[in-house]
C-alpha cells in the first residue's frame, strides 16, 4: 500500500465524516472535511504522521456552491506526497478553528484570510490584522467577489505605527520615488 493510500486508510478510520477522501495523481491525496474536523486532522498530520501545514488559502464559492472555501495543503519534509484538505464556511457565519497554537504556519495564513475574505478564525490567539489596511472599511473583504471598489478617506489621525528603539535599531527613510532603492541610498549614505 503507497503512503498516501495508508494515510487515507487512517483518516477514513479516524475521521469518518470525512467525504470524498481519495489518492489523486498516486501522491496526492484529497478530501473533503466539515470545519469541526480539520484540528483533528491537523493533529493527526503533524503530530503522529510529522507533515507540516505548508499552505491554506480561501476561495469565494458563494455563487456557485454557497459557500467560502478554506483549503488546506500537509506535506511531509522531503518526502513527495501531500495531503489537501477543504471545507465548505458557511457564507452567513464565515468561521473556522484556529490550529494556530497547534501550528504556528497556521496563525499567519488565519490572520491573511480573515483580513481579505472575513472569514475568522475562532480561538486565535493573536486576532491582529496582518495585511490589513487601517484605512478599509470593517465590512470590506477585498478578495470577496462582491468586494466592489471603495473610495477610502484619511481621518486625519497618525497611522498607528508600532514604534521600535534601543541599540542597533537605526530608521532608514523609504523614498516615494522608485528611482533609489534602500540599497542604493545605504551605498550612498556609506560613501559620505
Amino acid at each position: 500500500m503507497s503512503l498516501p493510500a495508508a494515510v487515507s486508510a487512517t483518516i477514513a478510520a479516524r475521521l469518518p465524516e470525512a467525504r470524498d477522501v481519495r489518492v489523486v495523481r498516486e501522491r496526492e491525496l484529497h478530501c473533503r472535511l466539515r470545519p469541526a474536523d480539520v484540528p483533528p486532522l491537523a493533529r493527526l498530520l503533524i503530530r503522529e504522521l510529522r507533515a507540516d501545514l505548508r499552505l491554506m488559502v480561501a476561495t469565494d464559492r458563494r455563487a456557485d456552491r454557497g459557500a467560502f472555501e478554506v483549503s488546506y495543503l500537509f506535506a511531509r519534509p522531503r518526502e513527495d506526497w501531500f495531503v489537501q484538505a477543504t471545507v465548505a464556511v458557511d457564507a452567513a457565519e464565515p468561521t473556522i478553528p484556529s490550529l494556530a497554537t497547534l501550528h504556528y504556519p497556521a496563525s499567519r495564513f488565519e490572520r491573511e484570510i480573515d483580513d481579505l475574505f472575513g472569514i475568522r478564525a475562532l480561538g486565535h490567539p493573536d486576532p491582529r490584522p496582518l495585511v490589513r489596511h487601517a484605512f478599509w472599511p470593517a465590512d470590506w473583504f477585498p478578495l470577496r467577489k462582491d468586494a466592489a471598489p471603495r473610495e477610502f478617506h484619511d481621518d486625519g489621525q497618525p497611522f498607528p505605527f508600532q514604534q521600535v528603539g534601543g541599540e542597533g535599531v537605526y530608521e532608514i527613510p523609504a523614498s516615494s520615488s522608485p528611482a533609489i532603492s534602500a540599497s542604493a541610498w545605504w551605498a550612498r549614505r556609506s560613501s559620505t
